[in-house]
């Protein structure tokens, strides 16, 4: 807008004649001499205190650098109104380095920043503090330019990372990619460690655990802990913990594990009594599930993994995982925001006979002989029930069903090879609790309700087209239907 204005003065004097002269030179030199009038503390209104020391400035020029302390000169403005001083005093907390405060000033005064390896880290944070944005990008670029397995830990720990979310993406993926080396450093060695064991109820189900899977699982078993207010990380680290894989394809601990379950062990038993919260469950923790008298893998896609992660808070991700033994892993992570590493050991706990009499080997059909697979799969875009399945070209394809709120439009397609849901064109009408149907190609959605009435409507879809039409209605409305393809029908 003030170019704007400039350019149209710059016209109506050239108009008539006049002189237009830009001073290329000007903003330089005012710059300059701002800065001799600071060092010589001609015309300074503001002190900023830090520690013991006091840096003379204008706010004028601060407040165009820094937009927090724009934010905090305005509010003060607002306070006092005309009663404000002539020279106004502030003193910074929130742990403000003096030298990095007195390099981010003069850098507002000569738009030069220069700072020593040593002293970027410091920099970053007080700029941050000051929402100094083109200095935490040139030092984010520092950070990531400079990244080794040394110093890839400690800029990982930077107070607020978590709120640059791109920095943070770089670091670990940085850190996963050099995981081997940077799982061998002092410094990742003295975060504090979750010890984990993990039943196991065959040998095999314990050669087919991928390493991130069991890891992802632990997070989030401590993240459920956290949650419950039932743990907290000085209890995290003083122990081992005994858990076991749950019917919900969830961890849990072994104290919660029903007495007389298959997988109640002399191991678990003694867990318990060495457990100091084998006692009631605490408040908001749910009841022990049984563990599943049949061993299973939960395999957990590292795709899914990536993307989950994205949907979840920043800080409770798990960043790298790493077989470091047979049967036993370590891995990085932020819980709680706090970097710790988790050492997962697989234990073998052959479940009890739940009944004395013992089958013959060879009579047992080979299914019980090797664990069953789970594979977790990615989540639909929105929560439904009640909706339409079918198989479109072998991708899933969802139809409509209800949000507990209201009846559905939309319509989702998954694709196994990819693990992917996409979105499709919306259906005509609402409608749930019906079927659908894929005839030649084309998709046909079949009566159902809308929440309020049942449905003789039908349409359909058409994969080329990518759109949906209305086509012949049944002759009676209907809901909860079934449909069959029929061949060769006359």
């Amino acid at each position: 807008m003030v170019e704007h204005l400039q350019q149209n003065e710059q016209a109506q004097v050239a108009s008539v004649g006049g002189l237009v002269f830009e001073d290329e030179q000007h903003n330089t030199h005012t710059l300059q001499a701002l800065n001799m009038m600071r060092k010589n503390r001609h015309f300074c209104d503001v002190i900023l205190h830090v520690g013991n020391m006091e840096f003379h400035a204008h706010r004028a020029v601060l407040a165009c650098a820094s937009p927090h302390l724009f934010e905090l000169f305005t509010a003060d403005d607002e306070n006092k109104g005309s009663q404000r001083e002539n020279v106004i005093t502030y003193k910074l907390n929130g742990g403000y380095d003096r030298t990095a405060l007195e390099k981010l000033i003069h850098y507002a005064y000569t738009a030069r920043l220069e700072v020593s390896n040593s002293q970027v880290k410091a920099v970053y944070l007080a700029a941050c503090h000051l929402k100094m944005d083109r200095v935490v990008k040139e030092c984010t670029r520092h950070f990531i330019k400079n990244l080794s397995v040394e110093n890839c830990i400690e800029t990982r720990s930077l107070p607020g990372i978590a709120r640059n979310k791109v920095f943070v993406d770089q670091v670990d993926a940085f850190i996963a990619k050099e995981f081997e080396n940077v799982s061998k450093s002092k410094i990742l060695l003295s975060l504090p460690c979750v010890r984990i064991e993990v039943l196991n109820q065959t040998r095999q189900e314990m050669s087919l655990v991928i390493g991130e899977s069991v890891c992802q699982l632990v997070l989030e078993w401590i993240k459920r802990q956290c949650d419950d207010d039932a743990i907290n990380m000085n209890q995290l680290t003083e122990k081992t913990h005994l858990l076991y894989l749950a019917m919900d394809n969830s961890l849990q601990d072994c104290t919660e594990l029903p007495t007389g379950d298959v997988s109640d062990t002399e191991i678990v038993q003694d867990y318990k009594k060495l457990s100091k919260r084998n006692q009631a469950n605490p408040k908001g923790r749910r009841k022990g599930q049984l563990q599943p008298a049949k061993p299973r893998v939960l395999i957990y896609s590292r795709d899914i993994i990536e993307r989950t992660e994205q949907e979840k808070e920043t800080d409770w991700k798990l960043i790298a995982a790493a077989k470091v033994g047979e049967h036993a892993f370590m891995a990085l992570a932020t819980i709680d925001g706090r970097l710790a590493t988790m050492s997962v050991m697989l234990r073998l706990n052959q479940p009890s006979s739940p009944s004395p009499v013992l089958t013959p080997v060879a009579s047992r059909p080979a299914s019980e002989e090797k664990p069953d697979l789970y594979c977790v799969m990615a989540n639909m875009n929105s929560v439904k029930c009640a909706a339409g399945c079918a198989n479109l070209n072998d991708s899933l394809l969802v139809c409509g069903g209800y949000d507990r709120a209201e009846c559905l439009k939309c319509v989702e397609l998954y694709d196994p090879d990819t693990n992917l849901w996409g979105t499709l064109s919306s259906m005509k009408e609402a409608r749930g609790r019906f079927d659908i149907a894929v005839v030649k190609g084309k998709v046909y959605a079949i009566g159902g309700s809308n929440g309020t009435t049942e449905l003789a409507t039908v349409e359909k879809y058409d994969p080329q087209e990518k759109k949906w039409t209305q086509i012949t209605p049944l002759p009676l409305a209907r809901c909860n239907i079934a449909s069959l393809v029929c061949q060769d029908v006359g």
